[in-house]
């Protein structure tokens, strides 16, 4: 190679070694804009949203370092046993596996009976002062989470086929009316921001009168109905008006605070307590049929009326009775600061109970076929008791394990910030 040549192949490179820098140049210039671009969009992102999420994470530490009340987890949990000792009892066959000791059964029955009724108070009780929809999008995701993925755990991990028939419902648990108590409330919730911003400016007489007004209607229309044929659709209690008026009785009970301190407290207590257990005495006499008022006709028109509304009815007035002197009750005892930090781990699992092993899968697979199908008839009253009530602690107990994990996870993905920037969203369209 000639020397010329040589000198303008040496150019040729340099101008080549220029336009690579260059580019790079250019390409770092680009990718910095990018970054520069995504980190104000992030950053913008989070301030619009600093603020509600700022406000979520302080209102979740003051409900469970301040406001939150270890008897209302207590109760909570209470409910929870008794709805599943109910549908241990009267769905999935124990008074059938140990009729003849059906009379001591209902006890059980008969203690736990206000669960229902339990859930929809402290739906009040705690959720008075709530004014968005962000609960109500962590609720269905929590739901949809068990019934999208029960279905799919039985699918490719036990590799069972057989789960078809319900797998399309499963999707859409409000639409097809899997879980009837959280079809309710769905339906209720809609309608809380505008009935919660009212109970913040209502006076308390008139509260009073709303609520006494609201649990007279209810038990009147509950009645007009011919007990063949659900008039008002009402599903015999199971519905929106059941709900709005255990919800507003539970709203007024946390806006007051009745919570006593002193000599109060402790007659306050009592006279709770005894309420509670004269009411449940009395449905277990006319539960056994073993309420004798006398011959006269209004007695027997007493004795009539009470089994309409107490037999087998949660909804009855008696058992909404309970259902409030027992939220009072728990309310005012003075809890040990170990025992209140362990019911405020459970509390927020007790829903859990009601989802899984609601499920249609759950039923199907182990609780129909498997709850008592090897368990020895010939059994005494002791043994018998010992075990349904067992059987239904461990039904509890796996299903807070399981949504203990599952709570786990939501913390990690963020889904309470992530329902903020959803309702965020949702406010700005409609802004």
């Amino acid at each position: 190679m000639d020397e010329d040549s040589q000198i303008k192949l040496t150019n040729d490179l340099k101008k080549i070694s220029k336009k690579t820098v260059n580019f790079d140049r250019k390409n770092k210039s680009i990718n910095s804009k990018v970054k520069n671009l995504v980190n104000k969009t992030i950053s913008k992102f989070y301030s619009k949203n600093k603020n509600a999420i700022k406000d979520i994470n302080i209102n979740d530490k003051q409900k469970s370092k301040k406001q939150r009340n270890p008897g209302i987890d207590l109760y909570k949990l209470i409910a929870m046993y008794g709805v599943v000792m109910n549908h241990l009892l009267y769905v999935h066959g124990a008074d059938k596996k140990y009729s003849r000791y059906s009379r001591y059964l209902k006890i059980i029955h008969i203690l736990t009976g206000w669960h229902n009724n339990g859930f929809a108070l402290i739906s009040g009780i705690v959720g008075y002062k709530s004014c968005g929809y962000a609960n109500l999008i962590y609720l269905w995701l929590y739901v949809e989470f068990y019934t999208l993925g029960i279905p799919l755990y039985y699918k490719y991990i036990k590799k069972d086929q057989d789960i078809t028939a319900f797998y399309i419902k499963d999707k859409f648990p409000i639409i097809f009316n899997k879980y009837w108590y959280f079809t309710a409330y769905f339906g209720v919730s809609i309608f809380l921001p505008i009935i919660n911003k009212g109970i913040s400016i209502i006076s308390r007489f008139q509260f009073t009168l709303v609520v006494i007004a609201s649990i007279g209607l209810f038990v009147i229309w509950r009645d007009i109905q011919n007990p063949q044929v659900d008039v008002f659709k009402m599903h015999y209690g199971m519905s929106f008006s059941w709900v709005f008026t255990l919800y507003f009785t539970g709203a007024y009970i946390g806006k007051y605070n009745a919570v006593y301190k002193g000599f109060k407290k402790y007659i306050f207590c009592i006279i709770c307590a005894f309420i509670f257990l004269y009411s449940n005495y009395l449905y277990y006499k006319v539960l056994n049929n073993e309420l004798d008022l006398g011959n006269g006709y209004y007695q027997r028109k007493i004795i009539e009326f009470l089994k309409i509304n107490f037999t087998d009815r949660y909804d009855g007035l008696l058992k909404i009775i309970t259902s409030i002197t027992a939220a009072l009750f728990f309310m005012q005892i003075h809890y040990n600061k170990y025992i209140a930090k362990f019911l405020g781990i459970l509390g927020p699992l007790v829903f859990s109970v009601y989802i899984i092993h609601e499920n249609n899968y759950i039923k199907k697979k182990l609780l129909f076929q498997h709850t008592f199908e090897h368990d020895p008839v010939n059994l005494s009253l002791k043994s018998a008791m010992i075990l349904v009530l067992l059987k239904g602690l461990k039904i509890c107990f796996y299903c807070m394990i399981i949504d203990y994990f599952r709570n786990l996870l939501f913390s990690i993905l963020k889904i309470k910030q992530i329902c903020v920037f959803l309702e965020n969203s949702i406010n700005k369209i409609f802004s």
